[in-house]
């Protein structure tokens, strides 16, 4: 699959109830109607039980939809799990690894990342593999080097990556980031997947929200450098409100 230059994008969590995704999801679909660009370069993940909810409503306008999670496993025995065949065959085309929730409350383990990516990547998803430091002072390199190595490394290397930055420290913050630092671990990771030859986006999670990127975008671009501006942004409690989703996704459109 190919993937948009510019990603913006929101996973809804666990916040959503089946009324609320209504409402939500036909928020953003009216929304992104009123625009010339429609549904171009957005992407939410959404919880497995509204995939389908997601795809009919969202597919259309162009907007790439995929999951929080699938299974590690194949078709099978699996009480309880969501295969990336199944997953796929539903519509999904993207698939969240390595989320620090994921590993917090789940046990998830670098090998589980591997396993959920070389799942995902043999249905024809695009893993978006979480990556950051768990505190603020880290050095981010030496935590996300062994990430991608374990979430990439069996995975053929023209098949369409995600990378999410989100340090741990960030994740529920009241505040992202700092945008000069985002600029220099997004410039790094470029660098980190430079051999790939598929598809690549990078984009920057952890407390985003509207003016996050701007807020980047402008850091880069004093500091000259303009591979550490990321791809897009990757909402997720703050894309749970409708319009400041839409509203980041003007924004990343203005550049």
């Amino acid at each position: 699959m190919s993937l948009p230059a510019t990603m913006v994008g929101c996973s809804p969590k666990s916040y959503l109830t089946a009324d609320a995704a209504d409402r939500w999801i036909a928020a953003l679909a009216e929304g992104l109607a009123a625009t010339p660009e429609r549904g171009e370069g957005v992407f939410v993940c959404m919880p497995a039980a509204l995939l389908t909810r997601a795809v009919e409503a969202l597919s259309p306008l162009g907007v790439v939809v995929g999951t929080q999670d699938l299974s590690a496993f194949p078709r099978g025995a699996f009480t309880g799990e969501d295969n990336a065949e199944l997953l796929a065959g539903l519509g999904a085309r993207l698939a969240m690894i390595g989320h620090p929730e994921r590993v917090r409350y789940f046990a998830e383990t670098p090998e589980v990342f591997g396993a959920k990516a070389r799942e995902a990547a043999s249905a024809g998803i695009a893993p978006v593999l979480i990556v950051g430091e768990p505190e603020r002072g880290a050095d981010p390199e030496r935590i996300i080097r062994p990430q991608l190595d374990a979430a990439f490394g069996a995975i053929a290397n023209d098949a369409p990556v995600v990378v999410a930055y989100e340090p741990t420290w960030a994740i529920g913050a009241a505040e992202p980031a700092p945008p000069a630092h985002v600029v220099g671990v997004v410039a790094r990771l470029r660098e980190l997947l430079a051999d790939r030859t598929g598809p690549v986006r990078v984009v920057y999670g952890g407390s985003a929200g509207p003016g996050t990127f701007a807020a980047i975008a402008a850091a880069g671009r004093a500091a000259g450098v303009s591979d550490g501006i990321p791809d897009g942004v990757f909402l997720g409690r703050a894309g749970v409100d409708a319009a400041a989703f839409l509203a980041t996704i003007a924004e990343v459109r203005a550049g």
